[in-house]
């Protein structure tokens, strides 16, 4: 259910943006064998970022992509990353903890925490804080594409299954169960009727929306009433034994500090939302990249795009199928979850095509992935998906949360530059 951006070439080699651990079956890259244009765009990314030109010094990259996994506790990414720093010639010494690293890492940490966890807290200060010390703004902004990547990797990495089969660790439930669990009513339905139920409400929207123009007073409206909801989603808040309790705590510090609802029943946020075209990546922030780091602005454009409008025309046994309302709600629901809000979207639409589990599932997955081990395993999720698709549902995943993480750091560092 993924949107098609074009022909992709299989020609060209750019093994060396791959994850790296793919043998055996196991691994990223085989997770997207059945997207190959999404997966030649997010290697051509990773390439660069963490093999490419750019501002920062090789075993930098590797570090910071570590300090970026730990922060949910990412066993699969962390040791990954560890063998690719020592391969570059980082200092062991630096492994043993945060403290033993460069100053320039360690002012890095705050930053780190922010972005990973409560993005819209990142501001213009911070960027000030770490631009009069010894980054450059070239470097902070590769710097942020970094963790930004590494972060929402995180997530697609636990979510799909994979950091489970990296051997070390309990099975996570992930995308695959397929157990019976009541929610709401409108949950319910659509976890009993599954993919039916989907493709009825899908096609009734895409008619509706031939004929209606969202106003922004319903934008607004709806946007508040849908951001009030997902407070009340709660997500697993026990200690999780997968995660050790800060397991790579000595790499990057403060495991307390998690995500916060961007908006909690019954409380004013004092952060504004973002609103898209105050601050859209179209507008705003490709331009900024590519003023301060050329070589990923074209590739972060890309990759966006094409997981975005990516598709197979096919839901469960379906096929010839207008994917767009589905894959569009699961990309503003995530968005809603960092404070961001889509002038032009009925945020009303999501209520009916996600179902409360599925809900709750994306914002875990997407805010607090190290506790997905302890979610019930009963969980019904995308009842009558293909794996190909659930899988696609978790691109989408990966690529909204990194959008609305880099949207938030590039306005601080657009503000602090103006």
């Amino acid at each position: 259910m993924t949107p098609t951006g074009g022909e992709g070439s299989e020609d060209d080699d750019h093994s060396g943006g791959h994850l790296g651990l793919a043998c055996g079956g196991e691994g990223v890259d085989p997770m997207l064998d059945d997207h190959p244009l999404y997966l030649e765009s997010f290697s051509r990314l990773h390439y660069e970022l963490m093999t490419g030109d750019g501002p920062l010094p090789l075993p930098l990259r590797r570090y910071i992509a570590m300090m970026a996994a730990c922060r949910h506790e990412c066993t699969y990414l962390v040791e990954e990353q560890r063998a690719a720093f020592l391969e570059v010639g980082g200092p062991p010494e630096w492994l043993e903890g945060l403290q033993h690293a460069p100053k320039k890492l360690r002012d890095l940490h705050t930053s780190n925490l922010l972005l990973a966890h409560r993005p819209w807290m990142f501001d213009s200060q911070h960027v000030q804080k770490l631009l009069k010390n010894s980054w450059s703004v070239s470097e902070l902004t590769h710097a942020v594409c970094i963790m930004a990547q590494f972060h929402a990797l995180a997530s697609f990495i636990i979510g799909t299954g994979v950091e489970a089969a990296s051997g070390d660790i309990t099975p996570l439930p992930s995308l695959y169960v397929q157990g019976c669990q009541s929610g709401s009513p409108n949950s319910q339905e659509l976890s009993e009727g599954g993919v039916d139920i989907l493709l009825e409400r899908m096609r009734t929207l895409s008619v509706a929306q031939q004929d209606n123009c969202v106003s922004e007073e319903k934008t607004r409206k709806s946007f508040e009433k849908l951001r009030k909801q997902t407070a009340t989603i709660s997500t697993p808040d026990v200690e999780c034994p997968t995660t050790g309790g800060g397991r790579y705590s000595h790499l990057s510090p403060d495991t307390d500090f998690m995500y916060t609802d961007f908006s909690k029943r019954g409380e004013k946020t004092a952060v504004p939302t973002i609103k898209s075209q105050d601050c859209s990546w179209e507008e705003h922030g490709f331009s900024l990249v590519s003023e301060l780091y050329n070589n990923v602005a074209d590739l972060l454009d890309d990759k966006f795009k094409t997981a975005y409008s990516l598709t197979y025309f096919t839901c469960g046994h379906e096929t010839h199928v207008d994917t767009f309302p589905f894959r569009r709600g699961v990309w503003n629901y995530l968005h809603c979850l960092y404070g961001i809000r889509h002038d032009d979207y009925d945020y009303s639409q999501i209520n009916q095509l996600l179902e409360r589990n599925l809900k709750m599932f994306l914002k875990t997955v997407a805010c607090y992935p190290e506790r997905l081990s302890c979610t019930d395993p009963n969980l019904a999720i995308m009842k009558g998906f293909q794996q190909s698709e659930k899988i696609h549902v978790m691109i989408l995943v990966l690529e909204a949360r990194l959008q609305a993480e880099l949207l938030h750091a590039l306005r601080a560092l657009g503000h602090c530059l103006m």
